[in-house]
């Protein structure tokens, strides 16, 4: 998925047949234009739930004592995900993290002080982490389907998740929208079209591989943003993070440069605070408030 991860890249390479685009943390995968979205296929993939596990334990995760470290201190990164947190999260009650993945950000976030607990659907990503941490409040389940009583938490957080479902991001939104109290917050990131990334996709009615099969969507800003209006929620800030994706779409040099100097990627501390920044940014990330 495009859960966060730190300072990371997608490094899309062009190759004689179009568009392929190769992600740190994915096999290979075929980018199409499909109507208002662009569809992400995955080349030899597994199936979905073998795969998440299977994502999650990846050596760029590397998931150990020595990963949970910074997160055990309360770290939540350096850049707009950290200031998006702070500023709008409630600081009394009960907040959930949808797709909480390895667990960082419960582990971060509790650390601070907030009451948050997680869900997943990698059963065996959520034993690892139940491995390491017995007591932290992570549980295998479906955030389409949520085992909570209506208007029963504060706030709900999904980063990069909502991107996967085939049938598109509203059952989820929905389901996060009848869990949440009145006024409730919900902070949702999913990757967003812009023209670079537009431009490095088949276009429409190009043949799939026979190998691929469905992996996540980018969405256009009025698509998503609709989504949110339409399930019962009042939008209060849209901000982008990993700007510099954008750069690894546009200039050759720049993708060379990143594999040698990984350090660029911090040239998001400076674009996502940008005006410019949250419309160009890999991942956009919407704010609502739940009426």
């Amino acid at each position: 998925m495009e859960r966060c991860v730190l300072l990371s890249a997608c490094l899309p390479k062009k190759t004689s047949s179009g568009s392929v685009s190769v992600d740190n943390n994915l096999k290979t995968v075929f980018v199409r234009c499909e109507g208002v979205r662009i569809v992400y296929y995955k080349i030899n993939a597994l199936g979905m739930l073998d795969f998440w596990d299977k994502h999650w334990e990846d050596s760029v995760y590397n998931v150990s004592k020595e990963y949970y470290r910074p997160y055990l201190k309360g770290f939540l990164g350096y850049g707009r995900v950290q200031d998006v947190f702070n500023k709008f999260l409630p600081r009394k009650g009960l907040i959930l993290e949808a797709g909480c993945g390895t667990g960082r950000y419960v582990i971060s976030l509790r650390a601070r002080g907030y009451n948050c607990f997680g869900v997943d659907s990698a059963s065996k990503t959520v034993q690892k982490i139940k491995d390491y941490f017995p007591d932290l409040p992570v549980e295998v389940g479906d955030i389409c389907k949520l085992n909570l009583k209506d208007e029963s938490i504060d706030a709900y957080i999904s980063l990069g998740v909502m991107e996967h479902f085939k049938e598109g991001p509203y059952t989820a939104i929905k389901e996060a929208c009848r869990v949440l109290k009145k006024k409730g917050i919900i902070l949702v990131s999913v990757p967003q079209i812009f023209l670079w990334r537009k431009l490095q996709a088949h276009p429409e009615g190009t043949p799939l591989p026979e190998n691929a099969s469905f992996y996540q969507y980018a969405f256009s800003v009025d698509e998503f943003r609709s989504n949110l209006l339409n399930a019962g929620f009042r939008i209060k800030g849209e901000y982008g993070y990993y700007s510099h994706y954008a750069f690894t779409l546009r200039f050759n040099f720049f993708r060379k440069a990143l594999k040698i100097f990984r350090k660029l990627a911090l040239l998001d501390l400076i674009i996502d605070r940008m005006p410019v920044g949250k419309n160009i940014s890999r991942m956009r990330l919407y704010v609502a408030e739940k009426i």
